[in-house]
């Protein structure tokens, strides 16, 4: 009976923290900052001079305003990259280089930490500052800065066009070891396909940001890269990555069925999941199929009004 349905929440090495767009769904950085499918009271983005999803590349916000420089440090840089849930950061730099930042107020100033961490980190929101003194951030994961996303510029998981920091990704020298050693850097076992071509309207917006990957074996210590390209838009790559496993079978969704980030009711193919046998087991084998490093917590119940819509896909 739907009453044993199993409800997950499993949380990632990010501390639980993810950015989520207005629909709920993967906000690729620019967004409602959720902590373990939850909100927060602070929320850093990283916008493009669009004033759109900078894919971890671009103008440092605050609550959609921009960060001052004073007492800003490689330590404040990669501090603020791991609270959003990259790895590491790449550079940063300041001024006033997007004709939107007129427009934004300046929100934060003083960001002084003395680690990487957020919690060895203090700041204001007062400032004496000029949008001259704007914090420009570039974050990366270690995938390396790959993405994949949809027609949409939203999450492929997995599978859509490539991108590097943000920008596409050129097919000179691009081979299946090329696509293979990606897919692998971004968590995945293998890749399934790759193609080429300017297959989607967004593509026109961004620019190509890495050239003739070049690979001798399907692991990304083979390969070589540029970020110098003679490359048009119908060069770009798109991958598509094979998930890990089964991993794609189940999914987390809300109350409404739509992505949970990680915290609601456990689907497997579309359909709920029995407790039968059900154990912390299980649950930290899903969360790690599912790309989470561990599970927080497990229940079961008829939680949700959608479960009654539902099959039962799964048990024991």
């Amino acid at each position: 009976n739907h009453n044993e349905d199993i409800h997950l929440i499993c949380v990632s090495e990010a501390g639980g923290f993810t950015i989520v767009n207005e629909a709920g769904e993967d906000g690729q950085g620019r967004g409602l900052l959720l902590y373990n499918g939850q909100t927060v009271c602070d929320g850093f983005t990283i916008v493009n001079e669009s004033g759109e999803d900078g894919q971890g590349r671009g103008l440092l916000l605050y609550n959609g305003q921009t960060v001052c420089d004073d007492y800003f440090s490689d330590n404040s840089a990669m501090a603020i990259c791991r609270l959003m849930g990259y790895d590491e950061f790449d550079s940063w730099t300041n001024g006033q280089l997007f004709d939107i930042q007129a427009n934004l107020e300046i929100g934060l100033d003083d960001v002084v930490c003395s680690a990487g961490s957020w919690h060895s980190c203090t700041y204001t929101t007062s400032d004496n500052c000029d949008h001259n003194e704007d914090i420009h951030l570039i974050c990366v994961s270690e995938a390396g800065g790959f993405t994949i996303v949809n027609e949409a510029g939203e999450d492929g998981q997995g599978r859509g066009l490539l991108l590097y920091n943000g920008q596409t990704v050129c097919d000179d020298y691009f081979s299946d070891n090329s696509a293979m050693a990606i897919c692998r850097l971004m968590g995945y076992d293998e890749f399934d396909s790759w193609t080429n071509g300017q297959l989607f309207d967004i593509q026109a917006n961004l620019e190509i940001g890495l050239d003739e990957v070049a690979c001798s074996a399907g692991s990304w210590d083979s390969c070589t890269s540029t970020t110098s390209h003679d490359c048009g838009h119908n060069e770009d790559v798109h991958l598509n990555c094979v998930p890990e496993a089964d991993a794609g079978a189940f999914t987390i969704v809300n109350e409404a069925g739509e992505d949970g980030q990680g915290r609601g009711l456990l689907l497997y193919n579309g359909q709920t999941v029995c407790d039968d046998h059900f154990s912390d087991n299980s649950a930290r084998a899903i969360c790690g199929l599912m790309g989470f490093d561990i599970f927080d917590s497990w229940t079961n119940g008829y939680l949700f009004d959608i479960q009654d819509n539902l099959e039962i896909g799964l048990d024991d």
